[in-house]
């Protein structure tokens, strides 16, 4: 959700999916050279972000 202190360049839609995105790309790259502690911390950082920022984000009234 947003709080009403978001900084103005969190509020695009790509800028969140872009913070969600990155640390899911590095899980994958984790898992793939056998690294499972870092990968499934990765996984669990970009799941929070989706939450967070994608799915329960409301854009702060002006």
């Amino acid at each position: 959700m947003a709080q009403p202190n978001t900084p103005n360049w969190m509020r695009p839609l790509w800028v969140r999916v872009l913070l969600c995105v990155l640390p899911a790309v590095w899980a994958g790259v984790e898992l793939y050279n056998g690294n499972q502690f870092w990968g499934l911390m990765f996984a669990a950082v970009a799941a929070y972000g989706l939450w967070t920022q994608v799915i329960q984000y409301r854009p702060p009234e002006e």
